[in-house]
């Protein structure tokens, strides 16, 4: 496809050879772009941008240019239609828009050959003067020690080669305009290539790291050369380069060249662990060799690429159970100590900001086990501030630590409350679910503190649901009034804001009445429904008749003494379905179908507190023209029923880059101080389950299994 260039005034374009290029997607700059064009064009706007608006070469300077392009473009090495703009490049001439001719390949070759000729007839000339001045060199009468001379021509004009197909940027070959005239007997060796800046198509802020360098007054042993090289160390800001999966054969298809005199040479991985490989060229022409690594070092002995690619894994709750061989050690080592580190400066800045405010906490707190049924070998507590919307803490508590895996949720509680009392929070309410143990404690302990304990109700809706499932198998009528006797679980607690016991009571017993068509109570609390007059037409169920089969089963359910003692305690303003969510997006960091040991899950759980309360209060998604996003679900609980559901902006990883910068910062500072707290972590642990139990010797289980099979195989 040929592109015109759209200034005023300007015919250029690819066909003519002109290097064209697109409009950048940085507004800033896009905006000086069209304020150009504008210049000649006054209906040109940014809107008259399209995928292939061009402008072409003539309106830069040559300075807008990468340098390493201007310099190969000047040497007649590189064309300047392939010449790349820096990324801040901005148009600026105006005068003359019918650019300088770009010279085509044919034109790029005969001045190569140009410049070949004459750095040859340089050099034959400078070898005749050097040699003419050695032969006039009064020696006396003794005879000149034997010496070779040496001369040639420096000059590499083969084009660079790199792989558009492997994104591994290599050196571009040496370019040297001089001549190197050896009268020493010591055989030459060739120079090595300063350090330069290849500008690849897809990439334009690939930097290469020059070869060891030659110094002609200090001649290295081959046994330096190839044992020891300058340490490779780490850009402060590695973490945020491009980094790509290369092919081992596409690889190493780009050290079969040798840099200096373009014959084939022999390259070996001398050295490989994780992501990081060691290349070995060697050329047996001219003797060039050196080492080349893929990526550098931090603190000298760890691959950069080897630790990020291990916290990357981590801190996005991905699992890696044979995706890196280094993954557990540097879990354990490494990334679990900064994540319980970024996890107590949070918690810190939580509790600082929750003392600040008055009334004391109102909590949501609730266990997760980390498997269904009653044998679960962890058991995680959890708080959840329901005023900020963040969680304030999490405990793990492993089964072994407690008589069985039901009274996990009692010691995370504990722990819990231990931890806030320690840092002088005070508990003002408390919500949870109906664990009668919890209840028991929270009686005894904490209501004397002035704590007051609610129930969150939609657990006990989620109890009633059940039974009155398994009544309406009889009664088809219940069935038809399932849906209203929950809502008005939900309206007797949020119709009475200062959770009176007594009232709540009173609305919810006044329910066996309305359903029987009866609205006047005979409790003082609540003598009346507070509806107004009802029409019958606009109804969709009959009322039940007073003593029938469907009247008295209710009345069984709704009347019964645990029911009515739990209603007495339900939360009138604060619930813990934010709770709920955070256990839903515990799924993402620690799956339950995965096991995983006590500090990996305790990570995990952090882990998944820090992506809470970076992305909780999100705000609702918005169209271009302000409207707020919404989407219909049909969730399986609702059997066919539809929710309408806001859709939040995007969720935010903030905090895994900062895990991501601080992981390379203290390893980078002091690896041993992040291994000695990685030790004291593990050494607080409880031991594993299975070191509880008492070992049998491997062969004596051996013994006891083979004699199993030979009874059955005997039969």
């Amino acid at each position: 496809m040929v592109f015109y260039c759209i200034c005023g005034g300007c015919n250029n374009s690819s066909k003519s050879g002109h290097r064209v290029h697109c409009f950048p997607k940085d507004k800033g700059i896009l905006r000086s772009w069209v304020q150009f064009v504008k210049f000649r064009r006054a209906d040109f706007s940014a809107s008259s941008v399209t995928a292939y608006s061009r402008i072409c070469s003539a309106h830069f300077k040559e300075e807008d240019y990468h340098s390493g392009d201007a310099k190969m473009v000047s040497l007649g090495l590189k064309s300047k239609r392939t010449a790349k703009l820096i990324p801040t490049a901005v148009p600026s001439v105006h005068a003359n828009h019918s650019a300088c001719p770009v010279p085509r390949s044919r034109d790029t070759v005969c001045r190569k050959r140009e410049i070949a000729t004459m750095l040859t007839d340089a050099s034959q000339q400078e070898t005749v003067a050097s040699v003419d001045t050695v032969e006039s060199v009064d020696t006396g009468d003794q005879p000149l020690p034997s010496s070779t001379s040496d001369a040639g021509t420096q000059c590499f004009l083969k084009p660079p080669r790199w792989s558009h197909a492997v994104q591994v940027n290599l050196k571009p070959k040496m370019v040297s305009v001089g001549t190197q005239t050896s009268i020493s007997p010591q055989t030459s060796t060739p120079l090595a290539s300063p350090e330069q800046t290849v500008d690849d198509d897809d990439d334009d802020n690939a930097t290469v790291i020059s070869d060891l360098s030659w110094v002609p007054e200090e001649p290295m042993d081959e046994e330096e050369l190839f044992d020891e090289e300058p340490p490779y160390t780490c850009d402060p800001h590695h973490n945020c380069i491009d980094k790509f999966i290369v092919c081992q054969e596409e690889l190493m298809g780009l050290f079969a060249i040798c840099p200096a005199c373009c014959e084939r040479s022999d390259s070996s991985i001398v050295q490989q662990e994780g992501t990081f490989v060691k290349i070995k060229q060697v050329c047996a022409s001219c003797g060039y060799h050196r080492f080349w690594q893929n990526q550098p070092m931090l603190h000298r002995n760890m691959p950069t690429c080897n630790l990020l690619l291990s916290g990357a894994i981590h801190f996005t709750g991905c699992l890696a159970t044979q995706t890196l061989s280094s993954f557990f050690r540097h879990q354990r080592r490494y990334t679990i100590p900064v994540i319980v580190q970024a996890w107590q400066n949070d918690q810190a800045k939580n509790f600082s900001d929750l003392r600040a405010m008055d009334g004391g906490l109102v909590l949501a707190g609730d266990c997760r086990s980390d498997s269904p049924g009653h044998c679960a070998k962890y058991g995680s507590y959890s708080l959840i501030e329901d005023r900020v919307n963040k969680v304030v803490d999490v405990q793990l508590v492993q089964s072994s630590e407690v008589p069985n895996s039901s009274w996990c949720e009692l010691e995370g509680l504990k722990r819990s409350v231990g931890l806030l009392r320690g840092n002088d929070l005070h508990l003002a309410t408390l919500i949870t679910d109906r664990h009668r143990q919890v209840a028991k404690w929270v009686r005894e302990e904490l209501i004397p503190e002035g704590t007051q304990h609610y129930f969150d109700v939609w657990h006990i809706a989620k109890s009633l649901g059940k039974a009155l499932d398994a009544a309406s198998k009889e009664c088809d009528q219940l069935q038809l009034w399932r849906p209203a006797i929950v809502n008005h679980l939900y309206l007797t607690a949020a119709s009475t804001p200062d959770g009176n016991p007594a009232v709540m009571e009173a609305k919810w017993r006044s329910l066996v009445n309305h359903i029987q068509d009866i609205h006047d109570h005979d409790t003082p609390a609540f003598s009346s429904c507070a509806h107004g007059p009802l029409d019958e037409d606009q109804r969709n169920k009959e009322w039940l008749d007073p003593g029938s089969l469907a009247a008295v089963k209710l009345e069984n359910i709704m009347m019964r003494a645990a029911l009515l003692k739990d209603v007495r305690q339900l939360s009138p303003q604060h619930q813990t379905f934010s709770l709920e969510a955070y256990h839903s997006l515990i799924l993402h960091f620690a799956p339950k179908h995965t096991g995983f040991s006590y500090l990996g899950m305790y990570s995990r759980l952090l882990l998944a507190a820090l992506h809470y309360n970076h992305n909780a209060n999100r705000e609702t998604a918005r169209r271009s023209d302000g409207t707020e996003k919404y989407c219909v679900r049909y969730p399986r609980f609702r059997k066919g029923a539809h929710v309408v559901r806001p859709i939040k902006e995007a969720a935010s990883y903030g905090y895994a880059t900062s895990l991501m910068k601080a992981l390379r910062e203290s390893y980078a500072n002091s690896p041993a101080v992040l291994r000695e707290v990685g030790a004291n972590l593990s050494s607080d642990a409880p031991a594993p389950i299975a070191k509880s139990f008492e070992q049998i010797p491997k062969e004596e289980a051996i013994s006891l299994y083979l004699a199993r099979q030979s009874r059955f195989k005997n039969t």
